[in-house]
């Protein structure tokens, strides 16, 4: 066990420690878009003169709002409607693809993540020729009115491949994790070099949709858990008048004489 001096001398570092931590992912973030920052090229960032980055930045959105709007659609089929059992299971993977799409994207990454932290993109910053100072990561600021830097919307929506594996066994979970997360990072890379976003934006975006995926399937598993529960407790319920007068301890059916 550590002793009372110990103890205060860990604190005393962590302190220490806690109050450089926003200065080095500030300059983590800096050193990370700053290869691609050329103050000579109308764009400012390379990476808006290449088309397939540009395709990318228009593409991924629409392929984003049609992967939403095809699980929409599918809810409205019921599921013993549909007589495969492979397509059955596209479908709920479909419906978990989309449930991220509206619970990630659209309202904890867009609606709360990028509309209140406020935090400017990198081509917005005086570091690389914008107006505005740079603001660390995880602190607020009023410099962004809407669509702000924090967190990646682009790289969020690539992170939602990994709901096609979201209700599979754990390895079915990882494997898609992975593909969703290599995704994710490959588009951040590619905002990043367009200056839309810093490094911090691209991981925290991994993050916060890691945890929005668990969470839903969580809720998931307790509402399938809770109706498995209740309908046990129905099935052996005893039903109709005889069920009510067994409840009140007579018996089940009737006794008629033979004679």
């Amino acid at each position: 066990m550590p002793t009372p001096g110990g103890l205060a001398r860990l604190a005393g570092r962590r302190a220490r420690l806690r109050p450089g931590l926003p200065h080095l992912a500030g300059g983590l973030d800096l050193a990370a878009s700053a290869p691609f920052y050329l103050p000579q090229i109308p764009t400012g960032f390379v990476g808006n003169l290449y088309h397939g980055v540009l395709d990318l930045w228009r593409l991924v959105p629409q392929l984003g709002r049609a992967l939403g709007i095809a699980g929409l659609v599918l809810l409205l089929v019921p599921a013993r409607r549909i007589p495969c059992g492979m397509a059955r299971r596209w479908r709920g993977r479909l419906l978990a693809v989309a449930a991220l799409l509206m619970l990630g994207v659209c309202l904890v990454v867009n609606q709360g993540l990028k509309e209140q932290v406020g935090r400017p993109r990198p081509q917005q910053v005086k570091p690389f020729g914008g107006p505005y100072d740079y603001v660390p990561v995880g602190s607020l600021s009023q410099a962004c009115a809407r669509n702000c830097s924090f967190v990646s919307g682009h790289a969020a929506t690539g992170f939602v491949i990994a709901g096609f594996g979201l209700w599979g066994v754990r390895r079915t979970r990882r494997r898609w994790w992975a593909a969703g997360a290599l995704l994710c990072l490959a588009l951040g890379a590619a905002r990043v070099a367009q200056g839309g976003h810093f490094a911090s934006d691209v991981v925290f975006s991994l993050l916060v949709m890691t945890g929005v995926a668990m969470a839903l399937r969580a809720a998931v598993v307790h509402l399938r858990g809770l109706r498995r529960r209740i309908g046990r407790r129905h099935r052996a319920r005893p039903r109709g008048l005889w069920g009510l007068a067994s409840g009140c301890g007579l018996p089940r059916r009737p006794m008629i004489p033979l004679s």
